[in-house]
């Protein structure tokens, strides 16, 4: 039985600017209650970001003035929202990642699909 991770995904997440301070991304995250944020350069999606990247960053001397571009993951993994849950799990277990970007048709990021959506998807 094959199930695409666009039955389980966050469609539309939210999104930040790669030029965003960090301490303000990591309130973001904290009002949004989320751990992955999509990071984009005029529309186009450039890297993401997690709350363990914050968590690293935080153990540094002047940690406060480092902007977004700076500590992202500048190569997010990305898959089409077709793809099955076994074969995006397996992704995530082989890069050693949380999340995956599910792109739209034009590239665009759509959704979001985490190690705690496989979860739900698991008990489900």
């Amino acid at each position: 039985m094959s199930v695409p991770v666009s039955e389980y995904m966050t469609q539309f997440p939210k999104t930040i600017g790669h030029d965003m301070l960090v301490t303000k991304a990591k309130s973001y995250m904290q009002e949004l209650d989320c751990h992955h944020l999509p990071v984009l350069d005029g529309g186009k999606l450039v890297g993401v970001l997690s709350d363990r990247d914050i968590a690293l960053v935080e153990r540094t001397d002047g940690w406060i003035d480092t902007v977004v571009e700076d500590l992202m993951a500048d190569e997010p993994i990305c898959v089409s929202a077709d793809t099955d849950i076994s074969e995006a799990v397996q992704l995530m277990l082989d890069k050693k990642i949380n999340s995956l970007i599910v792109n739209a048709e034009d590239s665009t990021p759509w959704g979001v699909f985490t190690s705690t959506d496989a979860l739900r998807f698991f008990i489900s």
